[in-house]
């Protein structure tokens, strides 16, 4: 209770702030409009013709399905990782712009470098984006880079905490091995989502 009321009292706060409640109300439509129009652009891409890549990695192991356990990692994760911060409101709104940031290098690279989805894909059921930006459909060709690996990378740059980085990078090492097991990315797209991660926090730290 002692907690909730520290949080309450700091978000109170922060939202007296001119300057600050100027950034929320500019963060929350642009990332609304961000989302629609990846939604749509995962449209056109999943109808494009695309190069499939030589994995050696991939080629080497056989594919599993993996759905629920990815599927329960992933959002657990990214829950661990907004709670961890919640009471910082200044890191939360660091950690969206760094999400926008993310959505953003992901349209560019995903319309950049067309792909198709690499061989012995089991396709990833994932109710969250299916219903949303998938438009109730499954995409298989979301590949470069992997929005999921990128997504909960961004705690571990984020956090200042460094039992909560520790664990925020196992997790996404977890969920990346489930990635690849199941064969919904090549290992790139893994390997990159870090890279754009660090990147995209970088870049909304010194926006903040």
């Amino acid at each position: 209770m002692k907690l909730n009321n520290v949080i309450f009292h700091k978000w109170k706060d922060v939202l007296q702030e001119r300057r600050f409640l100027i950034k929320v109300f500019i963060t929350i439509p642009v990332l609304v409009i961000e989302l629609i129009l990846l939604t749509r652009f995962l449209t056109f891409i999943e109808f494009r013709p695309g190069i499939e890549l030589y994995d050696p990695i991939l080629n080497n192991i056989d594919s599993y399905d993996l759905t629920w356990f990815i599927f329960s990692f992933t959002y657990g994760s990214v829950l661990f990782g907004a709670l961890s911060i919640i009471s910082s409101p200044k890191l939360v709104l660091t950690a969206l712009h760094s999400y926008m940031l993310i959505l953003l290098f992901r349209i560019i690279s995903l319309y950049i470098i067309p792909l198709e989805p690499p061989a012995g894909i089991i396709p990833l059921h994932d109710i969250m984006i299916e219903d949303t930006f998938y438009s109730g459909r499954m995409n298989l060709k979301d590949l470069f880079f992997s929005g999921h690996t990128a997504a909960l990378m961004l705690f571990f740059f984020i956090s200042k905490n460094k039992k909560v980085k520790i664990t925020m990078l196992a997790l996404t090492f977890i969920v990346a091995c489930g990635l690849l097991l199941q064969h919904v990315h090549y290992t790139i797209d893994i390997i990159a989502a870090p890279c754009f991660s660090w990147v995209s926090v970088k870049i909304a730290k010194a926006i903040n």
